[in-house]
């Protein structure tokens, strides 16, 4: 909510202000889990579900990471890539185990977070809307969502909470007008999703919706005729937008009707089945596997030690972003682990009654969210950005602690525990260099400028990588 109304970091970026606040969560909430006894034990039982296959893959993928990022020339970054997904692996248990703590009540407060944070979103969309109309200014796609360094950050959140917001009538049932007030909101969210033509978001929230549709067919009338609803409305207010661009904004500036201006073209207007070059994208990165099938071209490769000048700061895809830079090996791991995982969760999910209690369905909202991010990541490579991250840790660890949970085995306790503490130490090690790098941004980045374009994912701008 901080960094999405407001602007809390005026002296950084706002991409950069949203890492550095993420880092000092991420380390604040692991040396809660790691020094809280409730909060460390139910992290062990969470983490200890872990079987030994899910153990082994784990191993040799970050041990791939270590080794192929050690390769490079400038390493800092890299090894900062490979830190970050086992800390945020890590934060998913947590968060799991924040939920089996608090129960109820973390279902409500992150349900009422999510619908706070898009609302002041939405809020600052329509003032925007209604400033251009009255000084006479069209849509620009580029000024959308002033508080992300890109349109497409809030798309990637959208991603994470649409699907989550249909349960805002369950866990609020005594509210008045909060199935209103759902639809409402719902309908504002899907209509920002058109005004910034985001494909991504768009083809994910509907496979997904579709998919736990025909997977959880007795739960799907709790909440799709929300999201049904919550279309037709946002139809609706993209459909009114037009008119008025169309018919009353040049009556009042030229007096006479003229042609539709550029809002059209700059959302569903625009040209929807081109890849934005994510093709060339991947081709690079199956290059990149064929040259390096067993460790890759190294982590953030793309950012800093790619001799394309034209290169991104990633594929725009999770999965070609793993085979380009960690390898094939890598890449077969991880797709192991995803196979196992989610035919665990889907069959979990399905077999909860929870229509036999009084409890809200929540677990096709939260399943559909979460396949929603999975989806996304092969579009855009979501898993990058600072406010992705943390929307990916609160439903990847809310839909684990949906799932059910085991006691741990005393033999693991140990190995679970050491694996709180590192995240906790490198949580802190990043910070600490993040504080650091941005004390040398000037300098790095006119370095950048001068010799190439390095964009490291770790900051928006970059820094250049031969400094490190």
């Amino acid at each position: 909510i901080i960094t999405s109304a407001f602007f809390p970091l005026d002296f950084l970026t706002i991409f950069d202000s949203k890492r550095i606040l993420q880092l000092i969560l991420f380390t604040v909430i692991l040396i809660f889990a790691a020094t809280w006894t409730p909060l460390r034990v139910a992290t062990i039982e969470q983490m200890s579900r872990l079987s030994i296959l899910s153990r082994v893959c784990l191993v040799l993928f970050f041990s791939i990471g270590i080794v192929s990022a050690l390769w490079l020339e400038h390493p800092a970054y890299a090894l900062i890539d490979v830190s970050m997904i086992f800390i945020m692996l890590v934060l998913i248990a947590v968060m799991a185990a924040s939920r089996d703590l608090a129960g109820r009540q973390f279902d409500k407060l992150a349900v009422s977070l999510l619908a706070v944070m898009g609302l002041a979103v939405v809020i600052q969309e329509l003032m925007g809307f209604v400033s251009g109309w009255v000084l006479g200014v069209e849509f620009s796609y580029e000024q959308a969502f002033m508080y992300f360094a890109h349109p497409r950050f809030y798309n990637q959140l959208q991603t994470w909470s649409i699907p989550v917001l249909a349960a805002l009538p369950f866990l609020f049932p005594s509210t008045r007008w909060i199935k209103t007030t759902c639809l409402l909101l719902l309908g504002l969210q899907w209509f920002l999703v058109f005004a910034v033509a985001a494909r991504g978001t768009f083809i994910s929230l509907l496979t997904a919706m579709a998919f736990i549709a025909l997977w959880l067919p007795g739960q799907r009338k709790y909440w799709l005729k929300f999201q049904a609803g919550g279309l037709i409305l946002s139809v609706a207010f993209y459909l009114g937008i037009l008119f008025l661009n169309q018919t009353l904004i040049p009556k009042v500036q030229t007096g006479e009707i003229s042609q539709v201006g550029k809002f059209y073209a700059h959302s569903v207007g625009r040209p929807m089945a081109h890849t934005s070059g994510r093709s060339t994208f991947w081709h690079l990165s199956i290059e990149d596997a064929r040259k390096h099938p067993f460790l890759g071209a190294g982590p953030t490769r793309y950012a800093c030690d790619s001799d394309i000048f034209s290169l991104p700061a990633h594929p725009h895809n999770f999965l070609f972003r793993i085979l380009g830079e960690w390898g094939v090996i890598a890449l077969i791991l991880l797709l192991v682990l995803a196979a196992t995982w989610g035919a665990s969760f889907l069959v979990s999910i399905r077999n909860t009654n929870n229509l036999s209690s009084t409890d809200p369905p929540l677990e096709p909202m939260v399943a559909t969210s979460l396949l929603a991010g999975i989806i996304h990541a092969c579009l855009s490579g979501l898993f990058i950005m600072p406010a992705s991250q943390v929307a990916m840790i609160i439903i990847a660890g809310w839909s684990l602690s949906l799932a059910g949970k085991n006691q741990p085995e005393p033999k693991k306790v140990i190995s679970e525990m050491s694996s709180v503490i590192a995240a906790m130490f490198l949580a802190a090690v990043i910070l600490v260099f993040a504080a650091k790098d941005i004390t040398h941004s000037a300098k790095q980045d006119s370095v950048s400028a001068q010799h190439y374009p390095a964009v490291p994912r770790f900051w928006q701008d970059g820094r250049a990588c031969n400094d490190q």
